[in-house]
């Protein structure tokens, strides 16, 4: 993969990587709330690279990519990812992304239909009902601190000092009142095959929601992870590819490479 980095308007740069398959159709990853590409998708790198043409940003804000505005937006947000693609010349993606990822790929989905061929979307919800992160100071960075010291530590090498993590913790707090805000109208315009994965004892998501979701995407699968709580990539990796390489079979996406792209600096 190569590290790459653009100003896409005056104070914002958007960071990202991107290598796989070069004739490979490209896929789209987005991370979870307060993370990075590499921190969340990193394990999965390989895995996909012989399959897709892999582009992976840092969400604005997060990692290696600016936040002018001081706050978090997630349809700001897709319409950055709208902005790369078109930077990148690549007219649509399959897409994968997870949490709060999955919502601004709703967004992106909904804002701009014509960029996306596919989704996979994990621990996915489509409103701010029941939403368990509104509650319990969850984004509260002292609670954090205290109660889970190795998320504290990955933040702060994630996104490099206490005032950017301090930051990305308001900005969620603020998102998570207002958005996602979708209605059943706005999902059934999705039509793009979709696969929704979802663990059964997940705490951050509302499991009620993805199968809502599952009802009103038109062309939508639902796979509910037994025993398995938010992070399917890291608590169920094999049966996580094993998933999602189903479900682009179906889609006749090949899995051998036309020639993977090297390794960058």
């Amino acid at each position: 993969m190569v590290r790459r980095q653009e100003i896409f308007q005056e104070g914002l740069t958007i960071a990202w990587e991107e290598g796989g398959a070069r004739e490979g159709p490209p896929m789209l990853l987005l991370h979870n709330a307060c993370s990075t590409f590499r921190a969340t998708w990193g394990r999965a790198l390989e895995p996909l690279k012989a399959r897709f043409y892999l582009i992976g940003p840092d969400l604005r804000g997060h990692g290696g990519s600016t936040n002018p505005s001081g706050r978090l937006d997630l349809r700001e947000m897709a319409d950055d990812m709208a902005k790369l693609l078109d930077h990148l010349r690549i007219p649509a993606v399959h897409l994968m992304a997870f949490s709060g990822g999955a919502s601004t790929a709703l967004y992106l989905a909904t804002r701009h239909p014509a960029r996306v061929r596919s989704m996979v979307l994990i621990g996915s919800h489509y409103t701010v009902r029941n939403l368990r992160t509104r509650g319990d100071g969850f984004w509260d960075p002292e609670r954090i601190r205290r109660e889970e010291p190795a998320w504290w530590a990955a933040m702060m090498r994630w996104h490099g000092s206490e005032e950017r993590v301090r930051m990305l913790l308001r900005g969620w707090q603020e998102e998570d009142r207002h958005r996602p805000d979708f209605r059943p109208e706005d999902l059934q315009a999705i039509r793009v095959p979709t696969l929704l994965l979802i663990g059964e004892n997940d705490p951050i998501t509302p499991i009620e929601q993805t199968v809502e979701m599952a009802r009103w995407i038109p062309h939508a699968h639902l796979v509910i992870f037994p025993a398995a709580g938010h992070d399917l990539i890291r608590e169920r990796f094999e049966a996580f590819l094993e998933t999602v390489h189903a479900f682009w079979d179906e889609l006749g996406i090949p899995r051998g490479s036309q020639g993977a792209l090297p390794d960058g600096p």
